[in-house]
């Protein structure tokens, strides 16, 4: 038990450090960083406990998988670009032509997620199993439910699956 607790407490800590925002953005953004925060402890509890990580595991996937996050989260800002871009063009009657170069953009913005996935995969498997890799892609969408369903019942159930 102290060994998770250690391990929960390393992973928040090297999370918090790559976290790119300033103690005076945090402040500024209070509420939402303390919600961000509050997220991000409970992933990791999440996912040490669901992927069984040991003490030494976890201290070389955590890095890692923040590494992995953060390509994605730029990718997913493109995406989310790209389908705004792609409804203003709809909403304004674009022509097909630039409709349809919009539509290449945002359908092009998955593939490069599912690269990172794949960038990354040969990365955690120096880290960890091949069984826990597979368990980390559940465990990503497990974890999503989760919270999609503590949002519907106002924070209060957790999900079943796991």
């Amino acid at each position: 038990m102290k060994n998770q607790i250690c391990i929960l407490i390393s992973a928040f800590l090297l999370t918090l450090a790559a976290s790119p925002m300033t103690a005076q953005e945090r402040r500024q953004d209070g509420n939402h960083r303390k919600w961000e925060e509050s997220m991000r402890a409970e992933k990791i509890a999440y996912f040490t406990e669901a992927l069984e990580l040991t003490s030494e595991e976890a201290e070389k996937f955590w890095p890692v998988y923040n590494k992995c996050e953060k390509e994605k989260r730029k990718a997913f800002d493109s995406q989310m670009k790209a389908l705004r871009s792609l409804d203003a063009a709809v909403k304004e009657n674009k022509s097909d032509n630039e409709i349809s170069s919009l539509l290449k953009t945002y359908i092009d913005s998955f593939d490069k997620r599912n690269e990172i996935d794949r960038k990354y995969i040969p990365e955690y498997q120096k880290i960890i199993s091949d069984k826990k890799v597979a368990k980390l892609f559940l465990t990503e969408e497990y974890f999503r439910r989760h919270q999609l369903n503590k949002l519907k019942k106002g924070g209060a159930k957790p999900a079943d699956s796991k």
